[in-house]
């Protein structure tokens, strides 16, 4: 089997399996409990939202866990904008990347519902968020501007030094980063000191499912997501899934000590994937602009659905899309923003790679492409 699918997500490492089993027999007290096991298990906790906030360079009291990436960005968007909008009532705009994830797009429709003026800031050819036009759309009733580190469709890695110096004049601004597919090559990206709000994912750096991480810096309002039992300072009540959690700091800290050569071995591997793609035909997408760890490609007009299974008949593994739009055959919400016409981008298909990808699975990947790319010729 060779999968390339790792922006879906990716395989534990055996480690952060292990430390999860090691977590649940030995430490399964409730962390809010008041007797010993409860406090060992308390203990634990504290210290995973240490290890977390170390790497990203954030203080521990700012790191929050939910379950998921999608949980993160839904607080972001619901009680985080309505407490920014309840202290600065006169102030109502939110300004989303159009490539956003679809767990910040399927938002608008509420907040707009809210009395939320909601706008998208275009992107360029490559994918990239356009700066002209977000210096332009920006004004003192901006409470708060979404934008992602490395899209998840394409891969393009966002200028994101250059949108906090463009933000520099707005301080009333709060900047959420969805981080989610930056954890594989570009974690630094994340520690710029202007980011506010910061979501993670833990099972796309091969920790396990049922984790998110949200960095809410201690200037950002907020009203709680879950009202219960005042877990997560009172924010996110729900009993912490701490097996999880306890593994998602040790996959963290394994991303970010294989990050180097993370990159240095993908970016070999992404220059022989997009060499033999565009030898055989295939349209690349997202230029130099790209996270060494996604490549997103086309051979129209044959449709990316049938590219997919043609691979999977050869134990190869890819997607269409985001893996969360792929089995509702919606358009391509990236490659649409980026203004690639449909019946190019119907036929775009995704690798992704990760720190488990092996010069074998890409040579494997190679070797099938004559195979599906002749399907082309047969019409």
């Amino acid at each position: 089997m060779i999968y390339l699918d790792n922006s879906a997500t990716t395989k534990p490492y055996p480690e952060v399996i292990e430390t999860a089993g090691t977590v649940a027999e030995r430490y399964f007290a409730n962390p809010s409990s008041a007797h010993q096991l409860g406090e060992e298990a308390s203990a634990l906790l504290k210290q995973a939202r240490q290890q977390i906030a170390q790497i990203l360079k954030v203080r521990a009291d700012e790191v929050y866990f939910t379950a998921s990436g999608t949980e993160a960005n839904n607080w972001v968007l619901q009680g985080i904008v309505d407490a920014l909008h309840s202290k600065n009532t006169d102030r109502k705009r939110v300004l989303l990347s159009a490539i956003e994830h679809p767990a910040s797009l399927q938002q608008i429709e509420l907040l707009q519902r809210k009395g939320y003026d909601v706008d998208l800031v275009p992107v360029d050819q490559w994918g990239r968020l356009d700066t002209d036009k977000l210096r332009d759309m920006l004004d003192e009733h901006v409470l708060l501007l979404s934008t992602m580190a490395v899209n998840n469709e394409v891969g393009t890695v966002q200028p994101l030094a250059a949108i906090a110096e463009i933000i520099a004049d707005y301080p009333q601004l709060i900047w959420h980063v969805d981080g989610v597919q930056a954890v594989t090559t570009e974690l630094e990206l994340l520690r710029n000191k202007r980011i506010d709000l910061l979501t993670l994912s833990a099972h796309k750096f091969h920790g396990l499912r049922g984790v998110g991480v949200l960095v809410k810096k201690e200037r950002v309002a907020s009203y709680p997501l879950l009202y219960g039992g005042g877990q997560e300072a009172g924010q996110r009540s729900s009993t912490e899934n701490l097996p999880a959690i306890v593994a998602s700091a040790k996959a963290l800290r394994l991303a970010d000590d294989a990050q180097a050569e993370a990159r240095r071995r993908l970016h070999d591997f992404r220059v022989q994937l997009v060499t033999a793609l565009e030898e055989a035909g295939w349209q690349i997408f997202g230029g130099a602009y790209t996270s060494t760890h996604i490549v997103c490609a086309a051979l129209p007009p044959i449709p990316g659905e049938v590219l997919l299974h043609a691979f999977e008949r050869m134990g190869i593994f890819v997607s269409t899309t985001s893996a969360c739009s792929s089995r509702s055959h919606n358009p391509h919400a990236t490659l649409n923003a980026m203004r690639v016409s449909s019946n190019i981008s119907n036929s775009a298909i995704r690798l992704s790679l990760s720190h488990t990808t092996t010069q074998a699975d890409i040579t494997a990947f190679i070797q099938a492409l004559p195979k599906v790319t002749q399907m082309k010729g047969k019409g």
